[in-house]
């Protein structure tokens, strides 16, 4: 049983597994982290360096949810990943930045169809390209899912609501079976359960 954080880590932890070769030429593996506009903030200054390539994870944040049944809910939500890729031309690649294609390809054969938890599979619905960058290429990759949240749920442990009602235990239950009686109404014979 999860909330939204579990699957947000998910896709973080897969992303960080991509291998990619950075700007000296170095093998790595992929800067991840979540969402906060890094693009803007370091184009006008006011952001740290960050290793790049970079992959960050945004929650698209207008599903719908519906009630499943006992506190779980259940909706379709976007993840959208965030490339940016460093790029600078050369006398042979002059204006043409393939190497983020091929990140592009990664992610996506990393990503299809994983079921990140309490999802189903991922599937991807839409790219877009930079057409009007500078150094810093930004790619942009949506997934959907369906994920069911059972934070509103008793029977999720964890959301700190869960209600245990276990079985009784030193209970003796003494039932009778088959009373006869003779025809005054007395009982003349009973055969006892013993029940525990």
């Amino acid at each position: 049983m999860a909330g939204i954080k579990q699957p947000i880590q998910d896709l973080l932890t897969l992303l960080s597994t991509v291998n990619v070769v950075n700007q000296d030429g170095n093998a790595t593996t992929l800067y991840t982290r979540i969402w906060n506009n890094q693009l803007k903030d370091e184009e006008q200054g006011k952001l740290y360096a960050y290793a790049k390539p970079a992959a960050f994870v945004e929650v698209i944040n207008n599903a719908q949810f519906e009630e499943i049944g006992i506190g779980f809910q259940s909706c379709d939500i976007g993840f959208r990943v965030h490339l940016i890729h460093e790029y600078y031309n050369s006398e042979v690649t002059f204006e043409q930045d393939l190497t983020i294609f091929d990140l592009r390809d990664s992610i996506v054969a990393t990503l299809s169809h994983v079921q990140l938890t309490a999802c189903g599979p991922l599937v991807k619905t839409a790219e877009t390209q930079d057409y009007t960058h500078d150094n810093l290429y930004h790619y942009i990759i949506d997934f959907i899912c369906n994920f069911t949240d059972s934070k509103g749920s008793y029977y999720d442990t964890a959301a700190g609501k869960y209600i245990y009602y276990g079985p009784p235990t030193g209970l003796n239950i003494l039932a009778t079976k088959g009373q006869q009686s003779d025809l005054t109404g007395q009982i003349i014979s009973t055969q006892p359960y013993n029940i525990r």
